[in-house]
């Protein structure tokens, strides 16, 4: 009987997590890939993490380190820790290394005479929040995965084309959406919204998600311009700027409902008039093409990420510009038809262009050359 072809994720939290983009896009792919019966398919998690809870297949294994691992040593050390599960009890024929920090290990998996198919979601590196050491270990994480990968990919063009000189063979492979089908507007009740009647923002409380700029963009429209705001994140490392956002509670208008699981999200997704994602840093959101699966308007900031998902310029607004987001703002909040008719473009747009099932084989078929 030939062995199946094993696969292992490191660099996410977990299967069940819904922490960041890293989380969603390896359940995703590992879902897809578990559908097929010559792969084993195993996905590193920090122990106790179930956001996502969910049914299975036998194809599908989580490994799940120590939770105290994480607890004491950190990012770095639980990576570490799942490298070298991989190297000397695992074995897999192929790892995939998601993230720029993960991909400091790639050369020691190399060493160790595994293939490494190394994924840049980001350029994490470039993000405000890090000191000297974490950036400096992401920028080695940066050289790592185009240096000492078997195959080098990212879910950016943009990355892509940086890397293409010293990277000439580096693939472009986009992330995958679906649309939310089983969401109905009950659950709308928890927050006093009605369907097409709020705005969504739903990313990490990061100063590089701009979402200072949309709150003041938002509390500064008249007030029959203005509809209610969700906003779904947590997960912050300042604790100084969420006080400085959360100061904007005191509109009624505004809400802040903290992390939530992608099972919350979705209903929320579905049914909201017009999804915003200000960001000035961005791989390829998955919110984002989940907006866009489920024909919603976006407004989203104009940075090369960004615009080439959407593609439209109606659904972006020059980055960090106060008055063109407070145009598209007031634009989305009093014009339905307008918003209905940008949704069923962009909807069009990620049935053709994105998809979870072509992401997955593109990954698979990595793992087995070069």
């Amino acid at each position: 009987m030939k062995s199946k072809h094993t696969i292992a994720f490191i660099g996410g939290r977990g299967l069940f997590s819904s922490y960041g983009g890293v989380e969603n896009a390896t359940r995703e792919i590992a879902k897809e890939l578990s559908k097929r019966e010559d792969v084993a398919v195993n996905v590193y998690s920090v122990e106790g993490e179930n956001d996502e809870v969910f049914a299975y297949s036998d194809n599908l294994n989580v490994i799940a380190i120590n939770r105290s691992i994480y607890k004491s040593l950190g990012q770095h050390g639980y990576i570490l820790a799942c490298v070298l599960h991989a190297l000397f009890k695992l074995r897999p024929n192929a790892v995939f290394l998601f993230a720029s920090g993960p991909c400091v290990f790639a050369p020691i998996l190399r060493l160790g005479g595994i293939r490494v198919i190394s994924s840049i979601r980001g350029m994490d590196s470039a993000r405000d929040k890090w000191g000297r050491l974490s950036r400096n270990i992401l920028k080695l994480g940066e050289y790592c995965a185009w240096k000492f990968s078997h195959q080098f990919t990212a879910n950016s063009k943009k990355i892509v084309e940086n890397f293409s000189k010293k990277r000439p063979d580096s693939h472009f492979i986009p992330n995958g959406c679906r649309a939310v089908t089983d969401a109905d507007c009950a659950s709308l009740d928890k927050y006093k919204v009605e369907r097409n009647g709020y705005l969504l923002f739903a990313a990490r409380l990061d100063p590089i998600k701009r979402l200072h700029l949309l709150l003041e963009v938002h509390r500064q429209l008249p007030n029959d311009q203005k509809l209610p705001l969700i906003i779904a994140g947590g997960n912050s490392n300042d604790m100084e700027y969420e006080a400085k956002l959360k100061q904007y509670e005191n509109d009624e208008k505004v809400m802040f409902i903290g992390h939530i699981s992608s099972s919350e999200l979705a209903p929320l997704m579905k049914h909201c008039r017009a999804f915003i994602l200000p960001s000035v840093i961005e791989g390829m959101s998955n919110s984002l093409l989940s907006a866009m699966a489920n024909g919603k308007a976006i407004i989203a900031a104009d940075i090369e990420e960004n615009r080439d998902v959407v593609e439209l310029d109606d659904a972006l607004f020059e980055k960090d510009s106060f008055e063109q987001l407070q145009i598209s703002v007031a634009r989305v909040s009093t014009n339905a038809d307008f918003c209905q008719q940008l949704g069923e473009k962009l909807a069009v747009l990620a049935h053709e262009k994105y998809s979870w099932e072509n992401t997955a084989e593109r990954f698979l078929e990595l793992s087995r050359v070069g």
